[in-house]
């Protein structure tokens, strides 16, 4: 199987699988587990938007840390090329770079989002 495939084949699995065992069918079974769960309550603006931003700066930070392990195994590959040694040392910087701005980004972020939570939360 080629790459292709099989990377086309793990996407349809991941969007599709998922969605298929959460469908309700109209019996109302995810209500009465939502029920159980105390799924239901209803979460506040900032909560959700501060939930979106928090997993899409983890998406950001595991993407930079597979670059910088990437960098790492190109580095030790080289066999002493100088030019793949420089590409090697090149991505590393990148990665830790990101990482860093990822690192900030997320402080950033979890302090503003506290705030804006203790705001609402306050007010209301």
């Amino acid at each position: 199987m080629t790459m292709k495939k099989t990377l086309s084949t793990l996407a349809l699995w991941l969007v599709y699988v998922p969605s298929a065992y959460a469908a309700d069918l109209g019996s109302g079974l995810l209500d009465s587990v939502a029920d159980q769960s105390d799924i239901k309550t209803a979460a506040s603006l900032p909560v959700i938007i501060g939930n979106i931003v928090r997993i899409g700066i983890g998406l950001l930070g595991i993407v930079f840390l597979v670059l910088t392990v990437y960098a790492g195994f190109l580095y030790l590959t080289a066999s002493g090329d100088e030019d793949k040694v420089k590409h090697a040392k090149e991505t590393l910087q990148r990665g830790v770079i990101g990482m860093l701005i990822i690192s900030a980004a997320y402080a950033i972020a979890s302090f503003v989002i506290g705030a804006l939570t203790s705001a609402t939360t306050a007010a209301a």
